[in-house]
């Protein structure tokens, strides 16, 4: 425990020193700001508006530090020829993955906490110049869609860890990983869409592309349940039992992910 926690603050470290980090703090506070401008021009929807730009802002920022940051980290070691002295000490190749997420997780965390202090302070600025908007506002909602746009890029990171151990090169990996975002996203749409009357009056769907739309929904993560944006800007508390499968299906992806990334990378020949 104490060799992942030391290769976790390392990473941690290596994350924080990157220097992305302050211009991705810059655009999201730039967002933040600029919503306290534009708010009062959406009228009745000043609340809604308020909540779902900072959200969106929120997950924005969380995707440039795994896309610009967190790829950076995993692939650099190999880039650099560094993973060779890393695993010369007395720590396993497990290990050495298992630590390195938990130190892109912590170095995530604390950056998007960060951001989150930030954007209570845009809601409460705009809330104190516009309160008979915010009656259905929720602080507690509110904070669990920001938990779980966390656990969102946390499953991200999981997957830019599986695609590192798959390839040297760190722009393929931020390709796949942008690839897995996009498809993530957009799944739970396309099979509501398929499934429904809709899709046999526009278009004919043969049954590969049926089969192969299945498979992709099995295999990469639908990033979909994690979004609470609609749930925070009405104030509406979801179930606490779709919270949970929220919660589980993200644990168990990241589990599922970082064991198959720590198979590949336990049989991966280095030059």
């Amino acid at each position: 425990m104490k060799k992942l926690l030391a290769l976790a603050l390392i990473t941690f470290y290596e994350g924080i020193r990157n220097r992305s980090v302050f211009g991705i703090a810059i655009f999201s506070m730039f967002v933040f700001g600029l919503n306290v401008i534009v708010a009062g021009f959406f009228m009745r929807d000043i609340g809604k508006v308020t909540i779902d730009m900072n959200l969106s802002g929120l997950s924005v920022a969380g995707l440039l530090l795994v896309f610009f940051v967190v790829v950076n980290l995993m692939a650099k070691d190999i880039d650099r020829k560094t993973v060779h002295l890393v695993l010369s000490k007395p720590i396993t190749r497990v290990e050495y993955i298992w630590g390195k997420y938990l130190g892109v997780v912590l170095f995530v965390f604390v950056s998007m906490a960060v951001l989150f202090m930030f954007s209570c302070f845009t809601v409460i600025l705009v809330k104190g110049m516009h309160s008979d908007y915010f009656a259905q506002f929720s602080w507690t909602v509110f904070s669990l869609a920001a938990l779980f746009v966390f656990l969102k890029i946390a499953v991200l990171g999981a997957v830019v860890v599986l695609f590192s151990t798959l390839t040297s090169n760190s722009f393929i990996t931020l390709i796949f990983s942008i690839s897995v975002f996009i498809v993530g996203t957009s799944v739970e749409d396309v099979l509501f869409f398929l499934r429904s009357g809709l899709a046999a009056q526009d278009v004919a769907v043969s049954k590969t592309l049926w089969i192969v739309i299945e498979v992709v929904s099995y295999l990469v993560p639908n990033l979909a349940v994690f979004d609470y944006k609609i749930s925070a800007a009405h104030g509406l508390m979801p179930a606490w039992g779709q919270l949970g499968l929220s919660l589980g299906y993200g644990a168990v992806y990241i589990v599922v992910l970082l064991v198959v990334a720590s198979c590949v990378f336990s049989r991966r020949e280095f030059n």
